[in-house]
């Protein structure tokens, strides 16, 4: 899932139904074009995650919900006490179901496992019930199985957590992030603060922000700090990105037709 489809299936969790005009008006001023948000939602709804009320109105459904339940816990992660428990997914799935394979490995990349064999994937948090929810809605019981072990013989070390996660990439999505946050983003509010402070421009600033947190969140998979490198940074960017993001509910009006997706 991409980060704007988070944010859409977020706005859809404000507000109980959204037209297509709505949400093109929005994006638009994010720099989207309309065809390519169109496309976003017919995508989303093709895969159930949102469903058309009527022609061109939006809802969220079940599935929808839990996929940003799951996606929404992950910073939380970084400020808990790791058990030293190591939770394992091993699936086989047949050739002519690839499709649904691969879409189901993505899910579980996103949700912050890594591959440790072909087939394996493992994480040190506790995801069962949000692998429940995905493995049914997949349709694919017969094809995995889940397990909790301690690992007795080589253990995954921070070296190790390196190759099974592509830390050295996110690491550097996090630096890339934080440079445009305080060279770019802050400057940027800054000004329109000490402007006009328009409605919908300030929206604009929180929807970028939260797409920003959505990348973060869809790659990152939060590990225990024993297992990162000493200079990594993503509790860090992910904090202040956060408290930039709530700050939005004083700065525009709560008369504004936008306030309602800020609480």
């Amino acid at each position: 899932m991409l980060s704007i489809e988070k944010q859409i299936l977020f706005l859809l969790t404000k507000k109980r139904c959204m037209h297509a005009k709505e949400l093109v008006q929005i994006y638009t001023k994010r720099g989207y074009k309309e065809q390519s948000i169109r496309n976003v939602l017919s995508r989303m709804k093709k895969e159930k995650y949102i469903h058309a009320e009527e022609r061109s109105l939006y809802s969220i459904m079940d599935k929808g919900e839990q996929f940003l339940s799951f996606v929404n816990r992950k910073p939380r992660q970084y400020d808990v006490d790791w058990n030293r428990k190591w939770y394992f997914v091993h699936f086989e799935v047949p050739e002519p179901e690839r499709q649904r394979r691969d879409q189901f490995r993505l899910q579980l990349l996103q949700l912050g496992f890594g591959q440790l064999y072909k087939g394996v994937y493992v994480s040190p948090w506790d995801y069962r019930k949000q692998l429940l929810s995905l493995i049914h809605a997949a349709s694919m019981d017969e094809y995995v199985t889940i397990s909790e072990a301690s690992i007795l013989f080589r253990d995954i070390t921070p070296e190790r957590a390196a190759d099974i996660w592509p830390l050295a990439d996110i690491h550097r999505l996090h630096q890339e992030k934080w440079q445009w946050y305080q060279d770019e983003f802050v400057p940027a509010l800054n000004k329109e603060i000490r402007g006009r402070m328009d409605p919908l421009e300030l929206f604009v600033f929180y929807l970028h922000v939260g797409e920003i947190i959505s990348e973060i969140s869809l790659r990152d998979p939060m590990l225990p700090v024993s297992l990162l490198p000493s200079d990594w940074m993503g509790h860090r960017v992910i904090t202040e990105l956060y408290r930039s993001f709530q700050s939005f509910a004083t700065l525009i009006p709560s008369s504004s037709e936008y306030y309602q997706f800020l609480v």
